[in-house]
C-alpha cells in the first residue's frame, strides 16, 4: 500500500522506527539485565539450598544409628521448611526408594524436557522448570551413615513475577506517549507544506498577490521566503508584460486613427472620380483598418482583464433572450455561408449572472463557430438547466476531429488551428476562457460525432443584499 500523504508517511516511519527501537531495547535488556537477573537468582537459590543442606546434614549427624525414616527431628525439619517455603520435599535412598516426603501425592516430577536448564554447583543439581528460573527442582546429596541419599526439593510458582514483561509494558507505554506527542509535530510540518502548496496553486491560478507566511527559521520557512521572493519577481515581470501590451495597443490606435482619417479624405476626393481600381484599394484599406481595430480591441480587452478584474454585476438573466438576439445578429453571416442553425433551448433559463460578460462569451463562441464552419455546415446550440443554480450551454459546429494537443492549445492567445487560412486573430477563445473564469464557471472542449463542441457549465451567483 502506497501512502501519498506526507503526514502518514512521516507518522508511519516514526512508528516503525519506534517499534524496532523497542524490540532492540528489549533484546538488550534480556541479554544484559535479564542475564544478570538470572545470575542473581542462581546465587540466591544455591545459597539457600546449601544452607538447607548444612542444617539437614547437621541434624542427621547429631543422631546416629537411627534410620532416617524414624528420625523425628529430620521429619519435623523437612515439614517446617515445606510449610514455610511452600515446597515439596522428599528423600530417596541410593536405589531411588522414597524414604521420607512432606506430601501425600505421588512423586511425579518430569525432568527430561527441562534437563537443558540444569546447573551443578558443590554437588547440588538445580533443574529450572521455567525460562525465568522461578520454578525449579533440586537434588542435594545427603550422607546418612555410609549411604549417600538424595534430598529432593520441588518449587512450583503458580503466578511468577515477570520483570521483563513489566519492563516491556512500560517501554510500550513510553512508545505510545511519544507517538501521541509526535502527531502534533508531524501535523505542524505537513500543514506548513500544505500551506505552501495551496499558495503555489493560488499563484498559478492568477492570484499574483498570494504570499505565504511561515514562521520559523528552518528549511520550510526558508522555502516559504524563497517562494515569496519568486512571486514578487514573477509579479513584476507579468505586470510589466501586461503594461507593455496595453501600451502597445494604445500606441497602435494613434496611427490607425490617422490612417482612418486619411482614408476618409481620399474617399472625399474620389467622389468626383470614378476610378474603380482606386475605390477597390480604398475598400481594402477599410477592411484592413477594421481588422486592426478589432485586433486592438481584443488586445486591450485582454490587457484590462489581466490588469484589473472588475466585480461581477449580477442580475436575473434570461438566456433565452440573449440567444435569440445572438441568432438575429448572425443571421446575415449564416445566410451568406448557407449554414444550418439547430437550436434546442429550454423554456425557462433564468440565472443570476453578469449580463455583459455572458453576452460577450456567447458572442465570441458564435463568431468562432461561424468563422470555422465550412459552407453548408451545421451549428447546434443547446441550453438547459439540470439544477436550479446550474445552466448547461453547448455549441457544436461542423469541423474535423482535433487531436489532444490542438484542444489544449485552443485557448492560448493568437493560436489558430489553420494559421494563415482561417480568419480571426486567435484571441476570441482566450477572452472567452477568462470571462468564464470570472463568472465562476467552467468551459470544456471535446470532439463530437458532428464536429467540435464547446460546453459551458454556468454557475449561478447569489445576488447582493
Amino acid at each position: 500500500m502506497k501512502f501519498k500523504s506526507l503526514y502518514k508517511r512521516i507518522l508511519l516511519s516514526f512508528l516503525g522506527i519506534l517499534f524496532i527501537t523497542i524490540i532492540l531495547i528489549l533484546a538488550l535488556f534480556m541479554g544484559t539485565a535479564g542475564r544478570s537477573f538470572r545470575d542473581t537468582i542462581d546465587n540466591q537459590s544455591f545459597g539457600k539450598l546449601k544452607i538447607f543442606q548444612d542444617i539437614l546434614q547437621e541434624k542427621i549427624n547429631r543422631i546416629t544409628g537411627i534410620p532416617l525414616t524414624e528420625n523425628k527431628e529430620v521429619k519435623e525439619l523437612l515439614h517446617t521448611f515445606s510449610d514455610l517455603f511452600n515446597l515439596k520435599i522428599w528423600i530417596t535412598a541410593p536405589d531411588n526408594a522414597v524414604l521420607l516426603k512432606t506430601f501425600s501425592t505421588p512423586v511425579d516430577v518430569l525432568l527430561k524436557k527441562n534437563e537443558k536448564y540444569v546447573t551443578v554447583r558443590d554437588g547440588i543439581k538445580l533443574y529450572y522448570l521455567s525460562r525465568r528460573h522461578i520454578s525449579y527442582y533440586a537434588e542435594i546429596p545427603i550422607m546418612a551413615g555410609n549411604d549417600i541419599n538424595t534430598l529432593h526439593i520441588y518449587l512450583s510458582a503458580g503466578h511468577p513475577n515477570r520483570p521483563e514483561a513489566l519492563f516491556l509494558l512500560g517501554l510500550l507505554s513510553i512508545g505510545v506517549i511519544i507517538a501521541i506527542l509526535i502527531i502534533p509535530l508531524t501535523k505542524i510540518i505537513t500543514n506548513r507544506i500544505k500551506q505552501l502548496n495551496q499558495s503555489a496553486l493560488e499563484f498559478s491560478d492568477g492570484n499574483l498577490e498570494e504570499r505565504i507566511s511561515i514562521k520559523g527559521h528552518d528549511e520550510i520557512a526558508e522555502l516559504g521566503n524563497s517562494f515569496n521572493f519568486m512571486a514578487d519577481k514573477l509579479k513584476k515581470m507579468i505586470q510589466g508584460n501586461k503594461e507593455l501590451t496595453a501600451n502597445i495597443s494604445h500606441e497602435l490606435r494613434s496611427p490607425l486613427t490617422r490612417i482612418r482619417v486619411s482614408n476618409e479624405l481620399i474617399q472625399d476626393r474620389l467622389e468626383s472620380n470614378g476610378d474603380k481600381d482606386i475605390k477597390r484599394y480604398v475598400k481594402n484599406i477599410e477592411q484592413e483598418i477594421q481588422t486592426l481595430d478589432n485586433l486592438i480591441e481584443k488586445i486591450l480587452m485582454l490587457s484590462k482583464m489581466d490588469l484589473q478584474e472588475s466585480a461581477l454585476s449580477l442580475e436575473p438573466l434570461d438566456f433565452n433572450t440573449i440567444i435569440k438576439d445572438l441568432e438575429k445578429k448572425f443571421t446575415p453571416s449564416l445566410k451568406q455561408k448557407k449554414l444550418n442553425l439547430i437550436m434546442d433551448i429550454s423554456d425557462s433559463l433564468i440565472l443570476n449572472m453578469d449580463k455583459t460578460r455572458v453576452a460577450s462569451i456567447l458572442l465570441n463562441l458564435m463568431d468562432n463557430a461561424v468563422k470555422y464552419t465550412h459552407e453548408t455546415g451545421t451549428i447546434e446550440i443547446r441550453a438547459s438547466k439540470p439544477e436550479d443554480d446550474i445552466l448547461m450551454f453547448t455549441i457544436t459546429n461542423t469541423y474535423r476531429q482535433l487531436n489532444a494537443l490542438e484542444i489544449v492549445k485552443l485557448f492560448e492567445p493568437f493560436y489558430r488551428i489553420e494559421a494563415g487560412q482561417s480568419p480571426g486573430s486567435g484571441l476570441g477563445l482566450s477572452i472567452v476562457k477568462k470571462l468564464v473564469s470570472q463568472c465562476k464557471s467552467r468551459i470544456t472542449v471535446k470532439n463530437s460525432g458532428t464536429g467540435l463542441t464547446f460546453e459551458i457549465r454556468f454557475q449561478g451567483q447569489r445576488l447582493p443584499y
